[in-house]
């Protein structure tokens, strides 16, 4: 009788602690939520006044007023040094490129249309592009709603990151050093000396 009691207070126990369990993984699905969809092309006021684009954008974000006032003048008079970047067209096609950038700077305003110039020369597939707008807003200054910018060390914009496998092989930050074909070169080349 003792051990038949003794037997049933540890089945019991089991079933608690099993029970315990349960409910603490139930519990965890509330502090891991599902992920929150990525909204395209998402326009807010700045604080001063003024359309920007924050979060992920595309080509169409940018070509859509008021920002193909300025996108599609810079992407039609630039010219893409191709003999440059002849050599590396097929290593470039090969690359993930992470973009982050501010439709209110003056810096991307002029370079992001002339890399979508040179991505275009070289038949770059845009599905491997991801690009982020960042905020101006002092709270938010370069940040996007969804913090894609965390963890890549973003102190200004535009900042174009090559990546190959999912890892940096290199970036230009704000401006290029020599050109954008010029610095692209450099890194792909020195991809080759890895």
């Amino acid at each position: 009788m003792k051990k038949r009691l003794i037997l049933l207070s540890l089945l019991g126990i089991t079933l608690f602690s099993a029970c315990q369990r349960g409910l603490k993984k139930e519990t965890s699905a509330t502090e891991n939520p599902a992920p929150v969809p990525t909204i395209m092309n998402q326009e807010i006021t700045s604080h001063e006044n003024q359309p920007i684009l924050v979060g992920r954008i595309n080509r169409q974000g940018l070509q859509a007023e008021p920002y193909s006032g300025w996108f599609a003048p810079n992407y039609s008079a630039y010219k893409v040094d191709s003999t440059i970047l002849m050599p590396y067209r097929q290593q470039l096609r090969g690359m993930e490129i992470l973009l982050f950038m501010g439709t209110w700077c003056e810096d991307s305003q002029a370079q992001v249309p002339q890399f979508f110039r040179i991505l275009d020369w070289a038949g770059f597939d845009e599905s491997r592009l991801r690009v982020v707008s960042l905020d101006n807003h002092p709270d938010r200054y370069k940040k996007s709603p969804q913090g894609e910018e965390e963890g890549w060390f973003i102190e200004s914009v535009p900042t174009f990151i090559l990546l190959k496998n999912g890892k940096e092989i290199g970036r230009i930050v704000e401006y290029p050093v020599n050109s954008l074909e010029k610095d692209m070169a450099t890194m792909l080349a020195g991809m080759g000396r890895e």
